[in-house]
């Protein structure tokens, strides 16, 4: 199972639209008005643009997010993040000629961004080593971060057959940057100094129960878009293929895990024994990769009336990826004392697994045209979670990246106005992400000095009562401006 922390992007492959018509419309736009946002959405709408020559750039005010955490780390404890992100810029050109029925176009995009930390600390009193008398006193710390962001480079191909048929091709390259860590620390020791230290060894010593791990990357890789458009009076449709990603080469390659337990006693006089697993490997020791699977799109529009409203429609199925190393460690015996090493369920300590499960997004939209050059827009739509009980087999007893698996939804509304032959947007999203009783992630309210049950010590029994709240505020102000039209 996936222990429940945050990395809401990696997850959730329809969390982020780009700022322009298609962020109002929630991506309903694979049948087309997706503006200088067909490129990814569907490459053959490109040929609606006119003839000549053109230079969009969009770019948006903010994104809020706050996370509510409630008993994550213990009964009573309850954690809250926010944290703003400015939307990077979305720059596209495009050229059609004034002959002939081939589109070009080339993006620049940043696909995916995030950066999420959070952090809790505390220092009290409990009776956690139950062979001294009275309280000890007992510090505690929690340390998360995840940072992973994508930017795709993508040249297009068009052509119109027909007045009523279109076909395109994208080719993007992206390069995705990753850095995780995750890491938590439990000490006790007494503060009585009239103790005897014969008849309380521990009474002198600090018990230590400490754990971490953290990796980073950055994946070069190759993804591939089809996309064919066909018009038929008041209806358009489209259908759009996204390749697996192609992995091609990553650098920077880094990872570490490192797991210590010291002075634990089971009883006055006798102790478990102290030991530390750790392992730490870069570069060429370690094969990394963060696979984006198959999936197949499709969308139509539909006029209304007097074609003064429309009504939008796209869903989008992701194939599974099956179970895989996302870091493939060199197998090292020498991280710990032979025993301890001979103990291990997976004596892979250093690689990472993860997988995702076949899912299906459905986005609804909507937009009225209140005049000539004003319009209003909006959208609801799912964003489910790529890895919410997939299956790991046959890496179950892998170590996982702990990210989060609830679903999300997402309502958007706006106006879009023209001036000239540029365009702009004003509007905002709503979305919202929750799931309960989920297992904590440590438990720091009722220490106990051996946890059995959960491979812990200095903490308490991990109990499935945390809750997790999430509500994301994107304000869109957004302009697109067309340069050098109709080929002046």
């Amino acid at each position: 199972m996936h222990l429940m922390v945050d990395a809401q992007i990696m997850n959730h492959y329809w969390s982020v639209n780009f700022n322009s018509t298609s962020s109002l419309l929630g991506g309903a736009v694979v049948a087309g008005m997706g503006d200088n946002t067909s490129i990814f959405y569907n490459p053959a709408t490109i040929t609606e643009m006119e003839t000549g020559s053109n230079l969009s750039f969009t770019s948006s005010l903010f994104t809020w997010n706050t996370y509510t955490f409630k008993n994550m780390l213990g009964d009573g404890t309850k954690l809250k993040s926010d944290n703003f992100n400015a939307q990077p810029p979305f720059v596209s050109f495009a050229y059609k000629p004034k002959i002939g029925n081939i589109n070009l176009a080339a993006v620049i995009l940043t696909r995916t961004k995030e950066d999420f930390e959070l952090s809790w600390n505390t220092s009290t009193y409990y009776d956690v080593l139950k062979n001294l008398p009275g309280n000890e006193k007992y510090d505690a710390n929690f340390k998360y971060r995840n940072y992973y962001n994508d930017t795709w480079v993508g040249l297009a191909m068009a052509q119109k057959i027909s007045s009523k048929f279109s076909y395109g091709f994208t080719l993007f390259i992206s390069g995705a940057t990753l850095k995780y860590n995750f890491e938590y620390g439990a000490f006790a020791y007494s503060v009585n100094d009239t103790l005897d230290a014969e008849l309380y060894p521990q009474s002198t010593r600090i018990a230590e129960g400490t754990y971490e791990e953290s990796f980073k990357f950055t994946e070069y890789r190759v993804i591939i878009k089809g996309g064919l458009s066909y018009n038929s009076g008041p209806w358009k449709f489209g259908f759009n293929v996204t390749t697996p990603s192609l992995h091609v080469f990553s650098s920077g390659n880094e990872a570490s895990r490192t797991q210590l337990n010291s002075n634990i006693s089971i009883s006055t006089t006798e102790f478990l024994p102290d030991f530390i697993i750790h392992d730490a490997q870069e570069k060429s020791k370690l094969d990394t990769k963060f696979k984006l699977p198959f999936s197949l799109s499709f969308g139509f529009i539909r006029n209304l009336g007097s074609s003064d409203s429309r009504i939008y429609f796209s869903t989008e199925y992701y194939g599974k990826i099956k179970a895989y190393e996302m870091i493939d460690a060199e197998e090292n015996t020498d991280i710990a004392l032979p025993y301890i090493y001979d103990a291990l369920d997976n004596k892979d300590w250093l690689s990472f697994a993860t997988s995702t499960r076949s899912f299906v997004n459905v986005v609804v939209g909507y937009s009225w045209k209140i005049r000539e050059n004003l319009e209003f827009l909006n959208s609801i739509r799912t964003d489910l979670s790529s890895i919410r009980n997939a299956d790991l087999a046959p890496y179950d007893t892998y170590n996982q990246q702990k990210t989060s698996d609830y679903n999300i939804y997402h309502y958007s509304a706006g106006w879009k106005f023209k001036i000239k032959k540029n365009s702009f947007i004003a509007g905002g999203q709503v979305s919202l992400g929750y799931s309960k009783d989920e297992k904590q992630v440590t438990n720091f309210t009722s220490p106990i000095e051996i946890n059995i049950a959960d491979n812990r010590v200095l903490q308490g029994s991990l109990l499935p009562n945390m809750d997790i709240i999430y509500w994301g505020f994107n304000v869109y102000i957004g302009i697109t401006l067309n340069f050098l039209k109709n080929g002046k």
